[in-house]
């Protein structure tokens, strides 16, 4: 279900941003900067209490002004120290509801927008470390990682049967190839396991849309991090399929930098800009 459920809107996403992958990464960012402003502003309009939230932040400067005022007077300032402290908690609880109900729509864009703009496709000469990750030991499982002319071997693989902690209740059980990008091209990691052939994407060489590091056996809550390929088709040992791919930054006017930087000076930008046409107060 929780699969299912991202799978959708990831494809709901590239109907949305299809307009503007003419344009550019930064054209995306902005869209998405203002849809999040408008929702942000929407939610703290109908959920939030403006006149309680200025009134604590008034009472906030009044204790601090009156530290500065009455300095040489420690009961005073002791006194509005704690007020100060106690009017700050106030103003957190007033804006947490607000959080809350903005926080469930937040999370599933920012992992649409880091498989979009946090990484790039391979280049031909980069190596790509392959990892499958196995319900059993995969020394008792007949392996193979099929030959492709989009990539090479640069290794053998490395058969690991281990634990991730000292209590031995976190098995590790992966092998790991090492292959370098050849061609570029929109292919498939294709792993045959005691006969049945899994497939995972892999791009390399100029691509734009959302890519994918990871692709599982089951619908859980890790596919919410995952959300571009859906499940393997049938069950097996075979866990998952896992590459890395390189991160890269978004580039604007000849500034380059971290996709969330864009967006959230955007978002900033944008909400500042309309707060008093909403009467909304931070």
């Amino acid at each position: 279900m929780i699969q299912k459920i991202n799978y959708s809107i990831t494809k709901f996403c590239d109907v949305i941003l299809y307009p503007f992958s003419f344009l550019g990464d930064f054209w995306e960012i902005l869209f998405l900067s203002i849809l999040t402003s408008f929702v942000v502003l929407l939610a703290y309009k109908y959920f939030s209490s403006p006149a309680k939230i200025k009134r604590a932040k008034n009472q906030v400067k009044a204790s601090i002004f009156a530290i500065r005022l009455y300095k040489d007077f420690w009961k005073v300032i002791l006194g509005s120290f704690f007020k100060s402290l106690l009017y700050v908690m106030k103003y957190f609880a007033l804006n947490f509801g607000v959080i809350i109900i903005i926080l469930p729509l937040l999370v599933p864009l920012f992992v649409q927008m880091d498989v979009r703009y946090g990484m790039r496709a391979f280049k031909a000469g980069e190596e790509i470390v392959i990892k499958a990750g196995f319900s059993q030991d995969p020394k008792s499982l007949e392996i193979e990682l099929l030959e492709s002319e989009h990539f090479k071997p640069k290794m053998n693989p490395v058969f690991i049967d281990a634990f991730k902690d000292e209590e031995k209740k976190k098995p590790l059980r992966e092998v790991n190839w090492k292959v370098e990008a050849a061609a570029a091209g929109d292919t498939k990691i294709r792993i045959k396991v005691d006969g049945k052939i899994f497939e995972k994407s892999l791009l390399i060489g100029e691509h734009k849309g959302a890519l994918s590091n990871k692709k599982l056996r089951d619908s859980s809550i890790s596919h919410i991090e995952y959300p571009v390929e859906k499940v393997f088709p049938e069950a097996g040992e075979l866990e998952f399929i896992y590459i890395q791919y390189p991160g890269r930054s978004v580039s604007f006017l000849g500034i380059s930098m971290h996709w969330i930087l864009y967006y959230l000076l955007l978002t900033l930008i944008i909400v500042l800009a309309f707060k008093k046409r909403f009467g909304i107060e931070f």
